[in-house]
């Protein structure tokens, strides 16, 4: 998986057997609040109005996919994409945002200019545009380096249906209600592949607060491109 660092300089670790890896290590399944960044606060005197831009979950689990799609064009090829969505203080009681409102879109695509290569941009939250792409640096760690091949760590985002993600979150919702007493979907993203998969993946991360207990948790299932077929469902304790 390819983590968003939070610089000018990205980086991007390839182990050419294991897929990609964020640099720096990481844990895969990992869904740590740190990684989910912040919104980007408004403008001194616009506070309300600005919120009342931002994308919410509730516009669709695909809604920082189709701003992307209407940014770069429905077949950008496309390695990773982050979005992450507030769970609200009632969930998270050092989380000031409205639950289900955005905090992230982020996504590394290939470079127009230069195939060989990615480009990282950030959606801003209070003015509703892109920001300035940025480079990702390519690493390749524990194999030929000669060998890496970009190509097979895209995915055309016109193959990626992360709005079909709404049948996994409604037929989760059951299991859900019976152990969470109250959870929020926190976090959609599309993984490139790695160790674990050679194909990439949609994930949905969920916070919540356990009916047996009220201790925070957290987790995630990870879903085929079109969507529909569950791979990994780590979602309860």
């Amino acid at each position: 998986m390819i983590s968003r660092k939070q610089s000018t300089a990205l980086c991007l670790a390839v182990g050419l057997s294991l897929g990609l890896s964020a640099c720096g290590g990481g844990d895969a399944g990992s869904n740590s609040t740190a990684d989910k960044g912040a919104a980007t606060p408004a403008v001194a005197g616009s506070t309300e109005t600005a919120s009342a831009n931002v994308p919410t979950f509730s516009e669709g689990p695909d809604v920082c996919f189709r701003a992307i799609a209407k940014h770069l064009g429905a077949d950008v090829k496309v390695s990773e994409i982050n979005s992450f969505f507030s769970s609200g203080s009632e969930i998270d009681s050092t989380d000031d945002e409205p639950k289900g409102q955005m905090t992230v879109c982020s996504v590394q695509y290939q470079n127009p200019s230069d195939p060989r290569k990615l480009l990282d941009t950030s959606l801003d939250l209070r003015t509703g545009t892109f920001g300035t792409p940025k480079p990702v640096e390519i690493t390749v760690m524990g194999g030929d380096a000669t060998k890496f091949n970009l190509e097979d760590h895209l995915i055309p985002l016109s193959k990626v249906n992360a709005a079909a993600l709404k049948g996994v979150i409604d037929a989760q919702k059951p299991k859900l209600d019976g152990v969470y007493s109250s959870y929020a979907w926190s976090g959609v993203r599309l993984a490139s592949p790695d160790r674990f998969t050679s194909t990439h993946m949609l994930r949905l991360d969920v916070d919540g607060r356990l009916a047996s207990n009220d201790v925070k948790k957290s987790g995630f299932v990870e879903v085929s491109p079109d969507g529909k077929t569950v791979k990994t469902n780590h979602l309860l304790p």
